[in-house]
Formats: structure tokens, sequence, C-alpha cells
């Protein structure tokens, strides 16, 4: 639903009788109508009252070259981001230095002495370059290289991996740099979710080889696979299993068929689930004992 048409600023809509008329209050003297939010998941009905607050937020500050900054970005443009770095009750805006500095509730300002052109214009709301956005970042280098995995990511890239080795040229000698260039030889295109990029970070920091992302295998029953993770010449491969399926009967059925093609064309599928990822350590020696092995064997 588009909530810009949702937003008015205080006038004929006020503190008074917002409610009358089926508004809530995003801000102070901005008041919005919101669609209804039960009929939503748990994350719909978040990311609904955050773009509600975020447009209100703006709304505000039209006419003053105003962006949103780092998180509300990436979250804006739907950038997978890990918890700790997740802030979806605050919404960061980027002001001009010449320009007063928002002080509200649940807002987070940041003044910038250049001008900055938005890159783009995502859910109504302008946004800088994504590699901008990221390097404002503050997490840890696994964090970072999970985010930024999700800006080259398999379905709808944000931007291929040489405009981000472009545009860390282009903001050269700027706070960050350095370390993005550094962690940018981590990043992978190609992934399909931040958890798929820490496990095979997990596989990395353990000094085993990285794998190839995403690798296709046709079986000869003519279906097509992605591996998550796969070392090809030893036919191993790494899945995450989120467990989103489970309870759904025929998507069950589908990976027990999955796993049989797979198996059928000579691969050995290691899976991994969240309890694995709070203590890798079994799940890297069976990865290393399977490598060592299926070496061996060729």
């Amino acid at each position: 639903m588009d909530m810009t048409t949702d937003i008015q600023l205080a006038g004929d809509i006020n503190w008074r009788n917002h409610d009358r008329f089926g508004y809530q209050r995003l801000t102070r003297a901005v008041y919005g109508r919101l669609p209804d939010l039960s009929a939503m998941t748990q994350w719909q009905a978040q990311r609904t009252r955050f773009l509600a607050h975020t447009r209100a937020v703006m709304a505000t500050l039209q006419g003053h070259d105003a962006v949103l900054y780092g998180v509300t970005a990436l979250q804006v443009l739907q950038v997978p981001l890990p918890v700790s770095l997740q802030d979806w009750d605050r919404c960061h805006v980027l002001v001009p230095a010449e320009v007063r500095r928002p002080e509200r509730r649940g807002v987070v300002a940041h003044s910038t002495q250049e001008r900055s052109a938005a890159w783009a214009t995502r859910e109504g709301l302008p946004v800088l370059h994504p590699v901008d956005h990221w390097l404002q970042l503050r997490g840890t280098d696994d964090e970072l290289v999970e985010v930024a995995d999700g800006l080259v990511r398999r379905q709808h890239p944000l931007i291929k991996i040489d405009d981000f080795r472009q545009r860390l040229d282009d903001l050269s000698g700027r706070a960050g740099v350095q370390t993005g260039r550094r962690l940018l030889k981590m990043v992978i295109p190609g992934t399909d979710s931040l958890y798929e990029t820490r496990t095979r970070l997990l596989i990395v920091h353990a000094g085993l080889p990285t794998p190839v992302v995403n690798y296709r295998v046709m079986c000869r029953s003519g279906v097509v696979y992605l591996l998550d993770m796969a070392y090809p010449f030893e036919k191993v491969a790494v899945e995450y299993d989120g467990a989103g399926h489970v309870g759904n009967r025929t998507q069950m059925e589908n990976d027990a068929q999955r796993r049989r093609d797979l198996q059928d064309e000579g691969w050995l599928i290691i899976t991994v689930t969240a309890q694995d990822m709070g203590d890798p350590a079994p799940f890297i020696r069976s990865l290393e004992e399977a490598l060592i092995l299926r070496r061996a064997m060729r």
C-alpha cells in the first residue's frame, strides 16, 4: 500500500481529531492512515509501521535536501541485516550542515558538509548509493560481509560487484573506505541469504577452502538444482536449513526427492542448522573429514 497518500501534516488533521478520522500519530504533527496490520505477518506489520514513520519524518524535511541514512536506507532497500544492526524504531536521516538537525523522538539526525544527491528513490523515499549506507554501518567484519553479500545477491541484486568496487574508488579518502576494500575481498556475488553467508564465513575462518555459492547441478532426472555452497571436485555440498518448511508436507517431499537426485549424482550433502551455528566445531569437523575422504577417492 502506498502510504504517501495517507500522510497528513498537522492542519485539518491534528492531535484533537486524528482518531475520529482514522489517522494515527506517526511523529510530531504528522498523521497517517495505516492498513489493517492484523491481516499481515509480523514482518509485514513491522515494515509497514517502519515505512509509515520514515515517510512521516521525511515529510517534515521536505525542501531541505535530506536523505535517508545508514540502516534506515538499507531497510527501505530491503537489504537483509543481522539482528544486531537492525533498527525498526528510529529513522536515521542525513541533512546538510546548514540545515538545523531535527530533534524528534524516534529520529537520529546526521550532518554532512557535502551535498548528498539521492542515488534512487525507493518506496517514495530518497536513498544514497547502497555502498555509502553500507560504510555507515557499525558492525563486526563478518556482519558487514553478510550485508555486502546482500547488496550483490543472486535475486534482485542492488548493484554488481564491479559497481561496489567502483563506488569505493569514488569515495577514496573517506572514513571506512580502506576497511571496505579489505572486506570486499570476502564478498561473493550470487548468495541467497544472510545465513548462507554466515555459514560460508565459518567455513573460511576454520581454514577450509572457500566453497562455490549457488552451484548448479544438472541431474539425470532432468532437474537442475542450486546448491547453497559446493566443492565441485569433491562433490561435497553444504546447505543451510532454516527449517522454514517444517510441517509443509509437499515441501518436505520435494526436499527428499531433491536429496535423492543429488545422491544419485554422487553428491554428499552436509546440512547446517541454526543450532550448528552456535557450536560450529562438529559441523566443521564433518566437512573437513568429508573433503579429505572425497579427495582421497579421486
